[in-house]
């Protein structure tokens, strides 16, 4: 169909509605939402608004308990960060994340750091076979969707262990945001030419590794909401693993960047398990049991 066309069709229509409003006799009155026509008609003689349904009193509507997970992860943010018990989080997962490799050494031979440059080197080795999880890995959302399909999580028939992955990350991207200010580790192709990395690093530091830290949170918590379900530690585990493996690949991360995060992740979860309104507990079991 032309613009032209289509044009002349809604002017055509848009008349004929108009007319069939104003005109008077036999012809039918249409009464469109939202209009001050609408209006009229629901507004009763006291000048306040007629129930919408008849002979009944205006209903308050529900909102319902499990609206969007990406923003209601906030929620359990803020219970994480108000927790008195959590208090010290930021000290305790600052020493949880330890020390990044030093270019230093007491006696002759490589440094630590040196140690770090070479395995990312010998790792970009296997950048062809993982090239599809590299690139599918690299956001976050491509990172859950390899949790979702793994376990069958279908968001609308699994809306609370779908709620708990988005919750975890949501916390363990915060934490690992504020560990990366402080520590503000360059990254591996800062310190070596000869590591290019797959994708543009992101502009933040390179220690802890964000993706190790949360996958390894993810997998914390459905190991938790599934405790009963055979062999599904080892897969979490494994998926954790090779989520955190593929960014030093990708000459992205040290393999020190993924241990301190995931060493951080460790001393995280049982922080949000005490959590003072027991909402993040709550969140747990009602994934459990959709398990």
């Amino acid at each position: 169909m032309s613009d032209l066309s289509a044009k002349n069709m809604n002017m055509n229509m848009n008349m004929g509605t108009m007319s069939a409003i104003a005109g008077g006799g036999g012809t039918r009155v249409r009464v469109r939402f939202n209009t001050q026509d609408f209006r009229k008609k629901l507004q009763g003689a006291s000048g306040s608004l007629a129930p919408v349904l008849p002979g009944q009193a205006a209903l308050m509507p529900t909102f319902p308990l499990l609206w969007d997970a990406e923003l209601q992860s906030y929620v359990y943010l803020r219970e994480f960060l108000e927790t008195p018990a959590n208090a010290t989080w930021f000290t305790t997962l600052r020493a949880a994340a330890g020390t990044p490799p030093q270019n230093t050494t007491a006696g002759g031979g490589s440094t630590a750091l040196d140690d770090e440059i070479l395995a990312v080197l010998d790792a970009a080795g296997d950048r062809e076979d993982r090239f599809s999880e590299i690139i599918e890995q690299h956001d976050a959302e491509g990172a859950i969707s390899y949790y979702l399909g793994m376990l069958m999580i279908d968001p609308g028939k699994h809306p609370n262990t779908y709620l708990l992955i988005r919750v975890v990350r949501r916390i363990g991207e915060m934490v690992v945001m504020c560990l990366k200010d402080q520590i503000k580790f360059p990254r591996p192709s800062q310190f070596c030419p000869a590591i290019v990395p797959m994708i543009d690093p992101p502009m933040t530091s390179s220690y802890p590794s964000g993706h190790a830290l949360q996958s390894r949170l993810i997998t914390l918590a459905l190991k938790a909401a599934r405790p009963n379900v055979p062999h599904v530690g080892l897969l979490l585990d494994y998926l954790a693993q090779r989520v955190a493996e593929n960014r030093i690949i990708a000459g992205l991360h040290f393999p020190s960047d993924n241990q301190a995060g995931i060493n951080v992740a460790d001393a995280l979860f049982p922080m949000l398990q005490r959590g003072s309104t027991g909402k993040f507990a709550a969140l747990v079991a009602a994934a459990a049991a959709e398990a």
